[in-house]
C-alpha cells in the first residue's frame, strides 16, 4: 500500500520525467513530501505564474512531458498565465495541483453560486478546462492511474497541450494498492476521412501544375518528428522554404532553399515571395495573423494552399482559404508524398528558386550603417547569433528583442531557440531559460529580455541563480517599452503612456538588481565591444545579467508595411513597395 501522493512522483518518474517544477503549499502537502523522497528533482520557482513556463521550455527541448506541482486556490490561480501559453504554443505539460480536503470543496458541496468553502479553496477545474486538453479533480483515490494515464496521453498524443490534475488532500494521503488499479487505454481510432495517400494523390495533382510552389514550415514540423523528411522533400524537388517563428531553427539560414521568417516581422523581401507563389504547402504551421497579415491577403489570390496539420479546428479556422485541407501527421504525409513517382513534382523550379535567392541575397536584415552607437539592436543580436554554437538555446520574449531576434537569428550551428510564439509576452525569457537549462543541463542558455520585460518575472533570476544555471541574460536598456513608444508614436501622434516620467517604467539601475538576485553582472555600451565580451562571457559557465544599452530610438523592420526592398529576377536592380494589397 502507498500514498496516492506517493504514485503520483512515481508515475511521473516512470514515463521519464525526472524534474519538476513547483512551488511547495498547504494544499499540496503531501504531493511535496512525496516528490520529496521520491528522487525527483524539483526546481523552485518563486511564482506559480513562471513554473508552467518552465515546463514548457523543458517539454519543448526534451520534446516529452513537463510537470508541475501547484498548491490550492491562489497557487493554482496564479499558474493560469503560464497555463495559457503552454496552450497557445502546444506545449505537453501535466500540471497536478493541491486541493482542500474533499468535503471542504465547492466542486462535490454542488451548491449553486458557492463561491468558495474551504481554506484557500477555489473550484480550478471550470477556470482551466478551456485552457488544457484534460482537466479533472480526483474524488476517488482509485482512479488516479486512470486519470494520470489519460492526461499523459492526451498531452503527448495529437496536438500536443496541457492537461491538469486537481488532488484534494484527503486523496493525496490515501493509501491504494497500486497492482488493483484500474488504466487506460486509449480509444482505437479508426481512418475517419481520406486516406494518407489518397491526399497525397490530390496534392501531387496541385504540386505537378505547380510554377512556383512555397513551402511554410512550423512547429509541427519538429513536434511530429519529421525534420528529415522536410529537408528530403526541400532537397528532392528543390523548393524555396520560409518559415514561422517556430520553424526557424529548423535548418541553417544559409542553405540555399531556406528563404528565412515569414510574416509582419519577417524577411525585408518575404511579401513578396509569398505573393508570388502559386502554390502554398503549409506543414505543420497554422498560418497565424502575423504570418499571412490582418488581412489575411500575404499570398497572391488565385494561388492554391494545402494545408497539412494534425489539429482539424486550425484547418475549419476562419482566414486564409484553404484549397485542400489535410487532417494529418506531417511526417506520415511527407512519407507518402516521398514515396511517390518522381513526375508527380514540379517540370522546372529553377526560375522561382534563383528569383527566391536574389531577394534573399540582396536584403540582409543587417547592414553597415547599423554597427553604430548608440547600439543598435538588429546589429547586437546579429552578434549574439554570430558567438553561439551547436550548445547554445537562444530566448526572447515581448517587444523589440523578440522581434529583431526572429528577424536576424540565424541558426548555423544547429543552435534552438524557445520563445513565446503566439503571445510573444513579456517576461517570458528568464522563465522559459530556466525551464530550457534544466532540460539540457550541457547547454549555455542565452536569453534576451527588455528592461520592461524584466520585471514581469524578475523574482525568477534568483532560481537562475540559486540553481547556478548557465544562463547569460541579457537586459536590453533601450528607455523602457520601446516597441509600444513606437506605435504610440505612429498611431497616436505621440501621446505616450507607461513611460518613465509617468510611471518609472525603464528606470531600473541593473547593477544593483543583479547585486540583488546574486547575480555577476556586466555591461555592453558601444558596439566595439559586443564581440569582445561576448567571447568572454560565453567561454565561462554560471549564471550571469548584462545589460547592453541601445538605441532608445530602436525601429523595428515591418516588410509589409514600411519597407522597400530590392527585386532583382533578370540582373537590374529596381525598388518595389512592399505594400502587397
Amino acid at each position: 500500500m502507498i500514498r496516492v501522493a506517493d504514485y503520483v512522483a512515481r508515475f511521473l518518474l516512470e514515463r521519464g520525467v525526472n524534474e519538476i517544477f513547483m512551488l511547495t503549499g498547504n494544499g499540496a502537502m503531501y504531493l511535496n513530501d512525496a516528490i520529496a523522497q521520491s528522487g525527483l528533482r524539483f526546481i523552485c520557482a518563486r511564482n506559480e505564474a513562471a513554473a508552467p513556463m518552465m515546463a514548457e521550455a523543458y517539454a519543448r527541448i526534451k520534446q516529452s512531458l513537463g510537470a508541475v506541482c501547484l498548491t490550492s486556490g491562489p497557487g493554482s490561480t496564479n499558474a493560469v498565465p503560464g497555463l495559457a501559453e503552454a496552450w497557445v504554443d502546444a506545449a505537453p505539460v501535466m500540471i497536478i495541483s493541491g486541493q482542500v480536503q474533499r468535503n471542504h470543496t465547492t466542486r462535490l458541496a454542488r451548491v449553486p453560486g458557492l463561491r468558495t468553502l474551504g481554506t484557500a479553496e477555489v473550484d480550478i477545474i471550470p477556470i482551466v478546462s478551456s485552457l488544457t486538453k484534460y482537466a479533472v479533480m480526483i474524488d476517488d483515490p482509485s482512479t488516479i492511474r486512470f486519470h494520470l494515464e489519460k492526461a499523459a496521453h492526451l498531452a503527448l498524443s495529437g496536438r500536443p497541450g496541457p492537461v491538469w490534475i486537481d488532488v484534494p488532500m484527503d486523496v493525496q494521503y490515501a493509501l491504494i494498492e497500486p497492482d488493483q488499479l484500474e488504466g487506460f487505454s486509449p480509444e482505437v481510432q479508426g481512418p475517419g476521412g481520406p486516406s494518407i495517400e489518397s491526399q497525397a494523390t490530390k496534392f501531387a495533382e496541385l504540386f505537378s501544375s505547380a510554377n512556383r510552389p512555397l513551402v511554410v514550415a512550423g512547429h509541427g514540423v519538429r513536434q511530429g518528428h519529421a525534420v528529415e523528411e522536410l529537408m528530403a522533400f526541400l532537397e528532392r524537388f528543390q523548393i524555396p522554404v520560409i518559415t514561422s517563428r517556430f520553424g526557424q531553427d529548423l535548418m541553417p539560414y544559409s542553405h540555399p532553399l531556406n528563404m528565412g521568417q515569414a510574416g509582419l516581422k519577417g524577411t525585408k523581401y518575404c511579401p513578396k515571395i509569398m505573393s508570388s507563389a502559386d502554390l502554398i504547402l503549409a506543414l505543420g504551421c497554422r498560418l497565424s495573423v502575423q504570418l499571412v497579415g490582418h488581412r489575411f491577403d500575404a499570398f497572391a489570390e488565385n494561388a492554391k494552399v494545402v494545408m497539412v496539420d494534425i489539429d482539424p479546428a486550425e484547418l475549419a479556422k476562419p482566414g486564409v482559404r484553404i484549397d485542400l485541407p489535410i487532417l494529418a501527421d506531417v511526417k506520415h504525409f511527407l512519407t507518402a508524398v516521398l514515396n511517390r513517382p518522381v513526375r508527380s513534382s514540379p517540370a522546372n523550379t529553377s526560375p522561382w528558386l534563383q528569383s527566391c535567392q536574389k531577394l534573399k541575397s540582396g536584403n540582409p536584415m543587417v547592414t553597415s550603417d547599423q554597427q553604430r552607437n548608440p547600439i543598435d539592436l538588429y546589429y547586437f543580436m546579429s552578434r549574439l547569433d554570430a558567438a553561439s554554437s551547436g550548445r547554445h538555446i537562444m530566448t526572447t520574449d515581448a517587444g523589440s528583442n523578440y522581434y529583431v531576434g526572429g528577424q536576424v537569428y540565424q541558426f548555423e550551428r544547429g543552435q534552438r531557440e524557445v520563445t513565446s510564439g503566439t503571445f510573444a509576452a513579456m517576461g517570458l525569457s528568464i522563465p522559459l531559460a530556466i525551464g530550457a537549462s534544466v532540460a539540457r543541463p550541457d547547454a549555455q542558455v542565452l536569453a534576451v529580455t527588455g528592461d520592461g520585460s524584466l520585471e514581469l518575472n524578475i523574482q525568477e533570476l534568483k532560481t537562475m541563480s540559486h540553481y547556478g544555471l548557465d544562463i547569460k541574460l541579457f537586459v536590453i536598456n533601450n528607455g523602457g517599452y520601446v516597441s509600444m513608444r513606437n506605435w504610440q508614436d505612429g498611431y497616436f501622434e505621440g501621446r505616450r503612456i507607461d513611460t518613465a516620467e509617468n510611471t518609472g517604467a525603464g528606470t531600473l539601475n541593473f547593477r544593483n538588481v543583479a547585486r540583488a538576485f546574486d547575480l555577476d553582472y556586466e555591461v555592453i555600451d558601444r558596439h566595439e565591444n559586443i564581440d569582445p565580451i561576448l567571447k568572454r562571457i560565453t567561454s565561462k559557465n554560471g549564471p550571469l545579467l548584462v545589460e547592453v544599452v541601445c538605441d532608445s530610438n530602436q525601429k523595428i523592420i515591418s516588410p509589409f508595411t514600411d519597407y522597400s526592398y530590392k527585386v532583382a529576377p533578370s540582373g537590374a536592380d529596381r525598388t518595389v513597395n512592399a505594400n502587397i494589397r
